[in-house]
């Protein structure tokens, strides 16, 4: 969901670390509890492509 309608396809691409409704999104995604989420996004930053990949490679990697 866009946070500024003007933004959409960028913002898409990006998990905010500020908007809970996002992390839960995340978390709800990939099983993982709201603090796991969060610290995925702070350590590894918010793009979904890249937290995508990261998720993929620990469960079939």
């Amino acid at each position: 969901m866009a946070d500024d309608p003007k933004r959409t396809k960028q913002d898409g691409k990006l998990v905010s670390s500020t908007q809970q409704y996002e992390i839960d999104e995340f978390a709800h995604k990939y099983h993982l509890s709201r603090g796991e989420a969060a610290a995925m996004i702070q350590r590894y930053g918010p793009s979904r492509s890249k937290l995508d990949a990261i998720i993929s490679q620990r469960l079939y990697g």
